[in-house]
């Protein structure tokens, strides 16, 4: 769905039409499922965390400037919600956002247990690099270089600007090449 569609469907839902509202759940809850998983890393807080968003949206489906974008506006709310999710003190997480993305198995192990050795060492080595970097770094380089997000998506969603993000990714790519030299020269 485009984004003139969205904006179609939440300026209706703006108007009071339920049916509208529904289409625009039904089209961002599962991607809003997977961006809270990556926030806590269990698929129960996850559903927790999207139905509370879409209770905030409709809540405040008044506050939405309709010449915004409202997907940047809504996953804003969710982000949000994901980060006061972390923060408050009775939430213990093994992991940080992000971590399943980086450990996740390539697949078949082509070339033997030789090379699924290497493949798992150097998951555990880019995990511990990643968790070294910036929160703002962290999450630039997760949602653009091992989600192949879409960089103008990623920083409006972020709600940064564009160049931020392009001076970001470089400086998280360039900080995790040499963190990963250390590590690997440490080990």
């Amino acid at each position: 769905m485009d984004e003139d569609r969205i904006r179609s469907l939440a300026k209706a839902v703006q108007d009071g039409d339920e049916d509208s509202f529904c289409l625009v759940v039904e089209f961002f809850t599962r991607p809003l499922m997977a961006m809270a998983y990556r926030y806590s890393g269990d698929w129960d807080w996850s559903r927790d965390l999207t139905q509370e968003t879409w209770i905030k949206v409709h809540q405040r489906i008044d506050q939405w400037d309709p010449g915004r974008s409202f997907t940047s506006w809504i996953y804003a709310i969710h982000r949000n919600g994901c980060i006061d999710f972390l923060r408050k003190g009775w939430v213990r997480l093994e992991t940080t956002p992000g971590d399943e993305i980086v450990t996740r198995e390539s697949g078949s192990a082509e070339g033997g247990p030789d090379q699924e050795l290497e493949r798992r060492e150097f998951h555990a080595l880019l995990k511990q690099a990643v968790g070294r970097l910036s929160e703002t770094q962290r999450q630039v380089f997760l949602r653009v270089d091992l989600e192949q997000g879409d960089q103008r998506s990623v920083a409006e969603t972020l709600g940064i600007k564009f160049g931020t993000l392009r001076t970001t990714l470089h400086f998280a790519r360039k900080r995790l090449a040499t963190i990963l030299r250390e590590l690997e020269k440490s080990t």
